[in-house]
């Protein structure tokens, strides 16, 4: 079963986009996307959106082999891969996996490769989160954000995370990002990998740590840090994001 996606745009560059563990919207940015040059198909991975009704392991095996199936439906040999967040841990894979189909990788306010492994009270608590308590969930946003926005758009995220995707799914994916390590698979891999890091962003994932892991462990990367936004650049910063998408699939387009 393939997982659900959706294509805009109607280019020769081929361009997959996956969500993050919230399941933040795109919306905000395809109206500013050059739909001449690029194809992009964005996708829903198993337990969200269209997707929601496929069960799974949902683990970074099982992701990667998902778009891997989404790519050879829409018959594309070569694209680019664009992951937020948890899915930049998938995108990540997948230029491993796949490293003659992959002709680059955007990795947005990204996990790298090593995970982001927390102590067990911690990821208790996190779970707690991810199943049902609206409390904590809203918590983390205000954390990826540095609490610089108001409770209703804590709310309106938890809320559109609640009712566009399982809590079995949203376990499983905390699960994947905070259990897997495949850092030895990768190192030195030379697909040009752009990292776009949020200057109000949490600490775990700001500039600094994506130097320390993203910059040395790939040899052809660019490190951008998104002025005026956290964890979300989608929604917070649009048309910046957009420009910086694009400049970077402009270099490495075929």
């Amino acid at each position: 079963m393939t997982i659900s996606y959706r294509t805009y745009g109607y280019g020769s560059e081929h361009v997959i986009v996956m969500h993050d563990w919230f399941f933040t919207s795109y919306d905000a940015i395809q109206p500013h996307l050059n739909t001449k040059k690029f194809t992009y198909a964005f996708v829903d991975l198993r337990g969200y959106g269209r997707s929601r009704a496929i069960t799974g392991e949902c683990s970074i095996e099982e992701a990667t082999q998902d778009i891997l199936a989404v790519a050879d439906a829409l018959k594309w040999s070569q694209f680019h891969i664009i992951g937020h967040s948890m899915s930049g841990m998938i995108a990540q894979y997948l230029m491993y996996k796949a490293q003659k189909r992959i002709l680059s990788c955007i990795a947005i306010t990204p996990i790298p490769a090593c995970g982001s492994p927390v102590p067990e009270e911690v990821k208790g608590f996190l779970e707690e989160g991810a199943r049902n308590n609206d409390e904590i969930a809203e918590q983390m946003i205000g954390l990826m954000t540095s609490h610089r926005y108001g409770k209703n758009f804590a709310e309106l995220k938890v809320r559109h995370w609640r009712e566009s995707s399982s809590s079995e799914a949203r376990v499983a994916y905390l699960n994947m990002f905070t259990e897997t390590n495949f850092v030895d698979y990768i190192k030195g891999l030379k697909t040009p990998i752009l990292v776009l890091a949020g200057a109000h962003d949490s600490e775990g994932v700001q500039e600094d740590v994506m130097h320390a892991t993203f910059g040395k462990w790939y040899s052809n990367i660019q490190i951008i840090v998104l002025e005026g936004t956290g964890h979300y650049p989608m929604q917070e910063v649009p048309i910046a994001l957009t420009y910086a998408i694009e400049a970077f699939l402009e270099k490495t387009s075929l």
